[in-house]
């Protein structure tokens, strides 16, 4: 189990760019729904 966390959290860390481009999409989204875009700042 040790193991797998480690590669787990390897791979996290070395994203391919593809991957980075989904995760920092999906963050954006997040942020849009959390409303922590700098754009609109309450």
């Amino acid at each position: 189990m040790a193991e797998k966390k480690k590669h787990d959290r390897l791979s996290r860390n070395t994203l391919s760019s593809s991957q980075q481009v989904t995760y920092s999409h999906e963050f954006k989204m997040a942020d849009r729904a959390g409303g922590f875009t700098p754009k609109r700042s309450k």
